[in-house]
């Protein structure tokens, strides 16, 4: 063979392995997330990451486990899934992190669905709603709009819909340059406890997650939707969904599948009734 022959296989022998190995690369990651199901049967267990501060959604409950609405809803879909359910404790804002290296295989914590979310993760269809909510004292009558926090310390629990809100009207919105503080804490009861020593004026976070903690403090605090001086800047109703890490419909699809009767017969409205009420007790 010539010697420009020659040179002509090697370089088409080398192209050809060159686009096999970016196949390969390229494909690694969507082959591992089309898989999800399979990868859940084979090794026989659903590994669910939370962040357990969200009562009553998820929260340490009296025998020092994690509990909750979404701990419930997790084991309901393991046992649909015919396998055993593994419960990570993460922090909230790591969440994304834990499904796109697959250290778990689904988010269940109170998650709202956002655009800016949607970029990093898929989500089931909505199993409820929720709306952003102030918690103050239940003698405060002049924190009645966020307008009123102007130059308060406001507590929001880190990386939530109630962070974001806050931080955006700090920075750009109707409380810039008014010396309000934005005060981020990884567990809400936290921030109740500063507001009883005057280190915060209000929580701003999910109505739900309100709501049990004016029934877990006897009457200290009352909590309402978040308003605005400006009625048309009122925060709308958010979906609360389980996520996952993105490219799989499959594993989407079968998600939503076991979600729809549960859903539709209200009984995580009634999971979230009972655990209102089981961590109001703690």
């Amino acid at each position: 063979m010539k010697k420009s022959s020659m040179k002509k296989v090697i370089a088409v022998i080398l192209a050809a392995v060159m686009t096999l190995a970016l196949a390969a690369c390229g494909g690694s990651k969507k082959d591992a997330a089309s898989g999800r199901l399979a990868q859940i049967q084979e090794k026989g267990k659903l590994v669910m990451c939370t962040d357990a501060a969200w009562a009553p959604f998820e929260y340490i409950g009296a025998n020092g486990e994690v509990t909750g609405v979404d701990i419930e809803i997790g084991k309901y879909i393991a046992e649909k899934l015919g396998v055993e359910l593994e419960i990570s404790n993460v922090a909230f804002d790591s969440i994304p992190t834990y499904l796109d290296n697959s250290e778990a295989d689904i988010a269940l914590a109170c998650i709202t669905v956002t655009d800016e979310r949607k970029e990093q993760m898929d989500f089931s269809n909505p199993y409820t709603t929720v709306l952003q909510y102030m918690v103050v004292l239940a003698d405060d009558n002049d924190t009645v709009t966020i307008d009123s926090l102007a130059g308060k310390a406001v507590g929001t629990h880190l990386g939530t819909t109630g962070d974001f809100l806050m931080s955006d009207e700090i920075e750009s919105g109707v409380l810039a340059g008014t010396g309000a503080e934005n005060k981020q804490y990884k567990a809400l009861p936290d921030a109740a406890l500063a507001i009883k020593s005057g280190e915060l004026t209000a929580i701003v976070c999910d109505s739900v997650l309100a709501e049990n903690i004016v029934e877990a403090n006897n009457g200290a605090f009352k909590c309402f939707p978040v308003t605005y001086d400006d009625a048309t800047k009122n925060p709308e109703t958010e979906n609360i969904a389980a996520a996952m890490d993105k490219g799989d419909e499959e594993f989407v699809n079968k998600i939503n599948e076991i979600l729809k009767p549960i859903i539709d017969d209200g009984t995580i409205d009634k999971w979230i009734i009972k655990y209102s009420e089981d961590a109001s007790k703690l």
